[in-house]
């Protein structure tokens, strides 16, 4: 019978990470490369500073210079800060009370510091415009943390950006924690020219940038060159030293700071791919998007935008808003009407009375008003969706999907918005959006039978964006334990999709193969020459274990390692990489910093377990996971691993109460059944065990392991019919699944 053992589970890395060198309690471990810049930042001397630009571009200036870009972070400016704190306001935000006043001429923020006690602490900048602004406060190490309360300039009163949440002061998303830690999560996208210098020896920083705000230079690039040129050759047409971009480069410029997503260097340059240097979220199997594409989390722009049919035919940013502003052309329809009002590409023409059906004065009228719905963020930050999406009443019914008609017609019910959007739209609804829709929210259920429809959509999907998409919900099948037909086909496409053009699309496939470990080697490895770098560290990461970390893939692999180390999944990636590169003595230090800033970081807390097991410390690893089920009392790996790891130490008892307590969180988990009945029968519960597996059979019905321990078990309590039988069905499953095939051997030699 198969042994419990405390395994690592196969959970996708995100990539964000920390530098090779190790954790100020550990020495730096042997063979470390010397870090290297992913790619090397343009000088101090190539910037000229936006103040060079106004003197030939006056007026794009004075466009620039009022805009949210320009003003993204400002210095205390008393006109308008000290009316925000004077007279003394009472804030009062979930579980707390906090208080903003002035004390001989200094704004004062009194509210839950790092150690859960109030103090007082003294704001120095401000970032945001308009509808809030919150303030930035000094911390050790040249840090500066962003505050939740912000301050909303128009209803002119103090809220909590997170609403009704009530943080606490050990959450990792607290304002004083490193999920509200400017120098990471927000300067880059509110300064120009910034380098975030995160030391480390020491987690402080020696972060700089070249001014406040969005600089002109932010999205043109470094203009001293241009400068220079123009005063030696004035009124002079020709100047070499403008980089040409295309509409591609300008959107790729904007997606930097209006997408989710993740850092591969800190590098970004105007004019360089947005795939080189960033790793972008994009819908899957989690709630952070919906699974008609739609955000859902704070996910900004671009993926959606990117998603959109307009996107596809060539619409970009700056076709809607202006260069230097920011600011949409005109919130009226004629803005779409530019192109709709005669048919665009496949699309019929649009008659704004006729296809809105709604009075010119009332909402639903504009176009934005069904197609780009918004939603709030930071509780008074109102966003649109650029997904475009056809609203779908139909798609909220069935899976939750929200749709603007409800939005603005919650009393009269879904019913009653399905019955005329029915009727003024009929079989128009029925469109390959919608039946993409549908099928990508059933895998995200667990139905894998949506799988053949959605490959079958995928192969002919031509944004690859799109292509993407499917793949990231197609991974539900091939993660799936039950093995099928299905699920080879979907394997064989994966493999097929290393060779897409896009190189999102072969990112996005690296993530999923690699689980798969010495089994994709070789098929990954071609990609480690990939011309996108995003491919090419996604390919190093995979193959960590084989490439050399000095060679040029392995440099881009450290150095992107050492952009992410000042957060927990940094910190966590960088041990994963010492414990698979044979540095387990060296892991441990990081492993518990990134615990340390994020507790409820799961995988984090399972691998610390499984290296402290291997190193004999078995009692530290019951800890580390105890520590777990006391932070997050309803997850239910904990329990899980803990009832392996019990196994494993010979605590039987232990560890059948622990997986007993696994499926009562989750009783969804086949490997969880199994597991348990295997400890049921060691602790003598027969029937237990039995009935145990027989759920797990039932989660999992293609897996031939299953039966193959209810034969086991009744093998060993003189069941040999009944274990027969099981093994039969074994064989139904894999005809050549060997341990039913040498097991039913045995039982006819005796």
């Amino acid at each position: 019978m198969k042994r419990i053992v405390l395994t690592s589970v196969l959970l996708p890395v995100a990539l964000s990470a920390c530098d090779s060198r190790p954790a100020p309690s550990a020495s730096a471990p042997a063979g470390t490369p010397a870090s290297q810049p992913a790619s090397a930042p343009a000088p101090a001397s190539a910037w000229g500073g936006s103040e060079s630009c106004k003197r030939c571009h006056e007026e794009a200036y004075a466009e620039w210079k009022t805009s949210h870009h320009a003003n993204a972070l400002r210095d205390i400016v008393p006109d308008l800060d000290h009316p925000a704190f004077s007279p003394r306001r009472e804030i009062r935000h979930g579980t707390q009370t906090s208080y903003a006043d002035m004390r001989d001429g200094r704004l004062v923020l009194t509210t839950m510091g790092p150690d859960g006690r109030q103090q007082e602490f003294e704001p120095i900048g401000v970032i945001g415009v308009d509808p809030l602004w919150q303030y930035l406060i000094p911390f050790p190490g040249d840090r500066l943390q962003v505050t939740e309360l912000a301050f909303d300039p128009a209803k002119k009163e103090w809220f909590d950006v997170y609403g009704d949440e009530d943080r606490q002061h050990w959450e990792w998303g607290h304002w004083t924690q490193r999920g509200m830690n400017w120098n990471d999560m927000c300067a880059v996208c509110h300064t120009t020219k910034f380098q975030k210098g995160y030391r480390a020896s020491d987690d402080g920083y020696a972060s700089t940038y070249l001014e406040k705000g969005v600089g002109c230079e932010q999205c043109h690039g470094p203009m001293q060159a241009h400068n220079d040129w123009q005063d030696e050759h004035p009124d002079q047409p020709g100047d070499p030293t403008i980089p040409e971009f295309d509409r591609d480069r300008y959107i790729e410029t904007c997606a930097g700071c209006h997408a989710r997503r993740g850092t591969l260097t800190g590098n970004f340059v105007p004019g360089e791919k947005f795939l080189d240097h960033y790793d972008p979220v994009i819908p899957d199997l989690s709630d952070i998007f919906y699974p008609d594409g739609q955000v859902r989390d704070e996910d900004f722009e671009y993926v959606a935008f990117s998603l959109s049919l307009m996107y596809a035919w060539g619409v970009r940013c700056t076709d809607c808003h202006y260069y230097h502003g920011g600011k949409v052309a005109t919130t009226e329809n004629k803005l779409c009407l530019r192109c709709h009002e005669k048919g665009i590409a496949t699309k019929r023409p649009i008659d704004e009375v006729e296809h809105s059906r709604h009075p010119s004065d009332k909402p639903g009228f504009k176009c934005v008003d069904c197609h780009m719905p918004q939603t709030v963020y930071m509780a008074r930050h109102w966003r649109r969706d650029h997904g475009m999406t056809i609203p779908d009443p139909m798609l909220n019914k069935e899976h939750g999907i929200p749709d603007a008609c409800m939005r603005c017609h919650e009393k009269e019910g879904l019913d009653w918005n399905i019955k005329y959007v029915q009727e003024w739209y009929g079989d128009r609804m029925d469109r390959p959006t919608q039946r993409r829709a549908r099928l990508q929210a059933r895998l995200k259920a667990g139905d894998l039978s949506a799988a053949p429809d959605l490959l079958a959509m995928l192969r002919e999907e031509k944004n690859p964006n799109w292509r993407a998409v499917n793949l990231k919900f197609l991974d539900a099948v091939l993660q799936s334990p039950d093995p099928s037909p299905m699920q080879q086909a979907v394997a064989i496409e994966f493999v097929g999709r290393l060779g897409d053009e896009s190189p999102l699309v072969q990112a996005v496939v690296i993530d999923a193969l690699e689980p798969l470990g010495q089994s994709v080697t070789q098929l990954l490895a071609p990609m480690l020459a990939s011309p996108s770098r995003l491919v090419r560290i996604k390919a190093a990461w995979a193959l960590r274990r084989q490439i050399d970390l000095t060679s040029p893939p392995g440099r881009e692999l450290t150095a992107f390692i050492e952009n992410r180390c000042d957060q927990p999944m940094g910190a966590y990636q960088q041990a994963r990489l010492l414990m698979d590169t044979g540095r387990s003595a060296q892991a441990a230090p990081w492993f518990e910093r990134a615990l340390k800033w994020d507790s409820r970081l799961a995988p984090a807390r399972h691998e610390y377990a499984t290296l402290l097991q291997q190193q004999g410390r078995s009692f530290d690893a019951v800890k580390v996971l105890h520590d777990g089920t006391r932070i997050e009392p309803n997850n239910p790996y904990y329990p899980y691993w803990l009832g392996l790891l019990y196994s494993e130490m010979g605590e039987d008892l232990a560890a059948r109460d622990s997986l007993r307590a696994a499926v009562q969180r989750d009783a969804s988990q086949a490997r969880f059944w199994y597991n348990l009945s295997l400890a049921e029968h060691k602790t003598g519960g027969t029937q237990e065990a039995l009935d145990a597996i027989a759920r797990a059979e039932q989660l999992s019905p293609r897996d031939p392991s299953y039966p193959y321990t209810r034969a086991t078990i009744q093998m060993q309590t003189n069941q040999p019919d009944l274990a027969r039988q099981a093994l039969n069905r074994c064989l139904e499953i894999d005809p050549q699944y060997r341990p039913a095939l040498e097991m039913l051997q045995a039982m006819a030699n005796r």
